[in-house]
């Protein structure tokens, strides 16, 4: 353990190390070249590479430095390692809310994530962000525990003019809601064919719209049954469209489609 704490060490105290090793992972280079391309002084570039060689990390020949195959490991994992600690910083608060299924995902992809929560001047901030989505999309595919009137008011308008392409799955037990409010069942009335009901707990919420994916923020750490939506994470990241992708059309797999027949007329 000491000796791996003391290579990360080496890479950790000193963003000059980093930047040396970074850019000969592009070939090799002279110093001047390596100090050239990366600002750093001519007298701490040789002090890098010095140490970087007696760690067999980089070796050299002439006035050429390269790294070996240990030295490329080395700083292609590192960066691996600094990328994902920006992804977790970026979500900051928002780790706590992401659904477990996300945890699937590699963090570097949410460095650029987009997060939107309710503010004091903007309470309802982040549900506002997604019906924008809605509004501006073309295509839509949900996977959802349950869906909000107004969500449903605004993707029925859509689908019925033929501005969206939509389909979404859902959980079974949602149809009890609608059930018992005929008037919130009607706007399902003319989507029905194009939803599927899952007999079981769908596990998180997300939305696939125009490869942009919603991911709702949930604290579901309370007592009862009761889902508190903290935010939402919007990202474009192709790992986590993909994963998103992969994860709607695994539970629309294993999905019914729903029989307008289950729904109350009003």
């Amino acid at each position: 353990m000491d000796a791996t704490l003391d290579d990360i060490q080496f890479l950790a105290n000193s963003a000059n190390r980093i930047q040396i090793l970074e850019e000969l992972t592009s070939g090799a280079a002279s110093r001047r070249e390596l100090q050239d391309a990366t600002g750093v002084p001519r007298s701490t570039a040789a002090r890098v590479l010095d140490d970087a060689e007696a760690r067999d990390w980089v070796r050299s020949e002439g006035s050429r430095y390269w790294l070996t195959s240990l030295g490329e490991a080395m700083i292609t994992e590192f960066r691996r390692y600094l990328a994902a600690t920006e992804g977790i910083r970026h979500l900051g608060p928002a780790i706590d809310w992401l659904p477990d299924p996300a945890w699937e995902l590699d963090f570097r992809c949410f460095r650029e994530a987009e997060i939107t929560t309710p503010t004091e001047t903007n309470p309802t901030a982040h549900f506002d962000r997604a019906i924008d989505h809605f509004r501006g999309s073309d295509s839509y595919r949900g996977l959802t525990q349950n869906s909000l009137p107004e969500y449903m008011k605004t993707i029925r308008g859509r689908v019925v003019t033929g501005q969206l392409d939509f389909e979404g799955v859902i959980e079974a037990s949602f149809i009890d809601v609608l059930r018992d409010d005929p008037e919130r069942a009607a706007l399902w009335q003319d989507i029905a064919e194009r939803m599927w009901l899952y007999d079981g707990r769908v596990p998180l919420n997300i939305h696939i719209i125009d490869g942009t994916i919603l991911i709702w923020l949930c604290d579901d750490n309370q007592t009862g049954d009761d889902v508190f939506v903290k935010g939402l994470l919007e990202c474009t990241h192709s790992d986590v469209v993909s994963w998103a992708e992969s994860l709607y059309e695994e539970y629309r797999a294993r999905a019914e489609p729903l029989d307008p027949a289950l729904l109350p007329s009003e």
